[in-house]
Parts: structure tokens; sequence; C-alpha cells
């Protein structure tokens, strides 16, 4: 394989980016602004929703699952579409008071935008009804930095927390005591993938502490394996940020993890746990 640039577009600082229908790229930005990019350049006008940065998005709100989440640095949650003109806003909800950390939207349940925040608290928007959310207070002890829905079961969501634990929750009772939680990692676990494939295969970017993976049956989290759990100040896993699982594999996978002192991206294997083999 090999990666060609087609096209470079210039912009404010870029924290999230969400590709959407027809090779759409909509960018989250550090002026509060939301950028709509074909491959080609600037698509239309800036839409800005915030005077502050806006940290995450994500697409699959509504039932054509064409309806985008949005959540920033002032703790707001926005629901916007896109339209002939470019992007247009349905709602806004303050969601935190703190920084919001993450987004997500499940299959399942389209209508209701999940997000985190430094405040600690799981929160979810139903956009049907722009004054109903729910809130989960007591469940983290720290800010929540990540959510993914379980791609098994999209009712489902996990979350990692700058308290050093993984949470699993279920979507019909968000308010209630998460179904599992982890031992304490050593350090956040900022950004969950599950695995597109292996069902219940959960890996993290745990900051100081590497690469986690994770089996994940109903709340039962067990550890199969780590990588770069014991890497020194600047080297890779000494601060991992990201963590992706490739697509379309078999029994042996490829993850790819991103670590801030390095300035790398690693790829590294793991072998399905289904196979009888462990982990690598």
């Amino acid at each position: 394989y090999s990666l060609r640039r087609e096209s470079t577009l210039e912009s404010p600082g870029v924290y999230d980016l969400a590709w959407g229908p027809e090779g759409v790229l909509v960018a989250a930005c550090a002026d509060g602004c939301a950028r709509l990019y074909s491959q080609t350049g600037v698509l239309h006008e800036t839409f800005r929703l915030s005077s502050q940065i806006l940290t995450h998005i994500c697409f699959g709100v509504g039932v054509e699952g064409d309806g985008l989440a949005v959540v920033g640095q002032e703790g707001k949650c926005y629901h916007l579409k896109l339209a002939a003109d470019g992007l247009q806003k349905l709602g806004q909800q303050q969601q935190h008071d703190l920084e919001a950390w993450c987004v997500d939207v499940s299959p399942a349940e389209p209508a209701l935008i999940l997000s985190g925040a430094d405040d600690g608290h799981l929160a979810a928007w139903d956009t049907r009804s722009p004054s109903a959310v729910l809130r989960n207070r007591r469940a983290h002890e720290a800010g929540v930095t990540a959510l993914a829905f379980n791609p098994f079961n999209p009712l489902q969501v996990a979350s990692g927390s700058y308290d050093e634990r993984l949470r699993l929750f279920d979507l019909r009772r968000l308010t209630a005591e998460p179904l599992g939680l982890t031992g304490r990692l050593g350090d956040g676990a900022y950004q969950i993938s599950w695995h597109p494939s292996w069902c219940g295969v959960l890996a993290v970017a745990a900051m100081r502490c590497g690469f986690p993976v994770f089996s994940v049956n109903d709340g039962d989290f067990k550890p199969l394996a780590t990588y770069a759990s014991d890497a020194p100040e600047g080297a890779h896993g000494s601060l991992g940020y990201g963590v992706a699982w490739q697509f379309g594999c078999s029994e042996v996978s490829l993850a790819a993890s991103a670590s801030f002192y390095d300035r790398s991206v690693h790829l590294w294997s793991a072998r399905d746990p289904e196979s009888g083999e462990p982990t690598a």
C-alpha cells in the first residue's frame, strides 16, 4: 500500500473529522466553526457554532443517519444536518458545565446523542424532544474521555475516563450503574475502539499505560494483552492517545496506535481470541 496526497486544504486547528454522504468531509475546528469540504476544496461558507473550540463530531443522527452531532469546549451539543447550501443547525443543548470530550450516536436509537465531559457526566439528548436529557452523574469519578457503541450490540456503549477505568452501559438503563467496569488501568482511558468483526474485543489508548486489549462479555472485562505498556518517557506508548482496528480481517488483525511524544503511528498484530491461540 502507499498513500498519495490528493489535495491540501488550509484550515484553523482541526480537532476532529467526520465523513458524510458522497464523500463530504466535515471538520470540527479550534475557532468554533464547522467546515464542509469535498476532495477538491471548500464546499460552502464556514459555519460558526461557538466562540470556543469544537472538540468532536460524528454522523449518524436521525433515521437516515445523515445528521451530525458536534460538541465543544463550552459543553454544548449541537445537532446539524447537511443542506443544499451547506450545514443547517437543527438544535443545541447545554449538555455539560465543562469541556466535552466525546460524542456518539447509537444505530439502535439514532435520535439519542450521547456525550461525555470533564464534569464526569454521561449525558444523552433526545433530539425529538429538545428538553429531554438523561444524565448519569455518579458512575464516573473523573472526566469522560471516550464513548463507543458495541457494533455487535448497539444498545451497549463503552466509556473511557480520566479515572483510569472502562465501563459498559446499557442504553436502556443509562442512568443506572454500569453493567461492568475494569480495575484501574494506571492512567486515563483516552480513546477506545471495538473490533469490527471480533465480538467483544476492545482496544484502549491508555495514555501512559500503552494500549491494552480486553474481551468484554456482558460487563465482564477480561484483559487479553497490552502493547507498549512499559514504554519509557518519550517512546511510543508513553502517552497513547489513539487506537483503531483494521477492517476486513480474519484470524490475525492489525491495530494502529498513535502516541504523543514520539510523533509516530505503530501497526501491531493481534490474534482472534476465539481461534484458541492467545492474543499477541
